[in-house]
């Protein structure tokens, strides 16, 4: 659902039965490849390993963990239906596209207002470090995920300050760092950050960040980047397509 922009497609077949059956082998590990990226990934899937905290204040008995999303434990429920929304898998019934425009939307009465901001003002969103963001220029490559602290059993929502941590993200993988932005909200006010990357390894995927809150969070990249990635490949795949019907 959330890396269909890097779906591979591959183009036609040729005209004897030899290049017939190459490309027909092709088509299918093409729309192998497809329905690999529209299943719904797994949370092990997605990060493969616990955070690392780099700072923060941990409570004794307690670790910094990424599960699935509980918005049963969320108190503002506008926050809950637009992740639930955003993360319904699309072979439901039920399932509408979301995009991090939508989300703005849907919780727009939950941001804070600069001083003097008239209510009619479009608002002007900035990143945990004060700097200008357009979000609508990213899109979302993973779906929400919850960033809580657990001992194992009791999962908690709420902590005493920021908490700055590494997290691996499988499809942030061979990506730029200036692509990259965090998107969380406060499950507890609906307020919504953009969250700047410090430090990022594009071959394991590992993104260092301070987190405000605790609760959801996704990874966004820029709209441009995953065009441009999406662009490419079906560059290489037309390619490969071209050569398989040309022997």
């Amino acid at each position: 659902k959330h890396i269909l922009a890097r779906a591979k497609t591959f183009g036609k077949g040729g005209g004897n039965m030899k290049k017939f059956t190459a490309m027909i082998c092709a088509v299918a590990m093409s729309a192998s490849m497809a329905i690999t990226a529209v299943a719904a990934p797994s949370i092990g899937q997605l990060i493969p390993e616990a955070p690392e905290v780099v700072s923060g204040e941990i409570p004794t008995g307690y670790y910094l963990d990424v599960q699935n999303v509980d918005t049963t434990k969320y108190e503002v429920k506008a926050v809950a239906d637009i992740v639930e929304k955003f993360n319904l898998d699309d072979t439901d019934p039920a399932y509408v596209p979301v995009s991090v425009a939508d989300i703005l939307e849907a919780l727009k009465d939950y941001q804070p207002k600069a001083e003097g901001q008239d209510e009619s003002q479009p608002i002007e969103y900035k990143t945990t470090k004060g700097n200008p963001i357009v979000p609508t220029d990213y899109e979302s490559i993973t779906p929400f995920v919850d960033l809580v602290l657990t001992d194992g059993t009791n999962v908690e929502y709420t902590t005493e300050g920021t908490i700055k941590a590494t997290v691996k993200v499988e499809p942030a993988k061979n990506l730029k760092a200036e692509d990259l932005v965090l998107m969380q909200i406060d499950p507890a006010t609906g307020v919504i950050y953009f969250i700047e990357i410090d430090e990022y390894d594009p071959v394991t995927g590992a993104i260092t960040a301070e987190f405000p809150v605790l609760g959801p969070f996704m990874v966004l990249e820029k709209s441009e980047a995953i065009a441009a990635a999406a662009a490419a490949q079906t560059e290489a795949a037309t390619e490969a397509a071209t050569e398989v019907a040309a022997e």
